[in-house]
């Protein structure tokens, strides 16, 4: 009986593990964007209003959340100059 709880709970363990990477893949890093926003073009930008519209937006809309990962993408490893031009294809991140 212990084996067999066992192997139940690894099981059900592994499947929640494997299951959580496809999600983990779909994750954007909604702060990075802001605050590279913030850095790079307006020093006043709200980052935190940026980030909680983005996590929600991203969640609910598809096309908005494949914008964002495009977005983080752009802007992933590049100087604020070369980031510039990413913004202009970013979803729209502020009200």
């Amino acid at each position: 009986m212990i084996l067999r709880t066992t192997l139940f709970i690894s099981s059900v363990v592994f499947g929640l593990l494997l299951g959580g990477c496809d999600e983990a893949e779909e994750l954007i890093d909604c702060a990075q964007i802001c605050q590279a926003k913030r850095d790079c073009v307006d020093d006043s930008y709200d980052v935190d209003g940026c980030t909680d519209r983005c996590e929600t937006q991203s969640d609910l809309d598809e096309d908005y959340r494949r914008e964002a990962h495009e977005c983080e993408a752009c802007i992933d490893d590049r100087a604020c100059a070369e980031q510039v031009t990413c913004f202009d294809n970013c979803p729209k991140l502020s009200q």
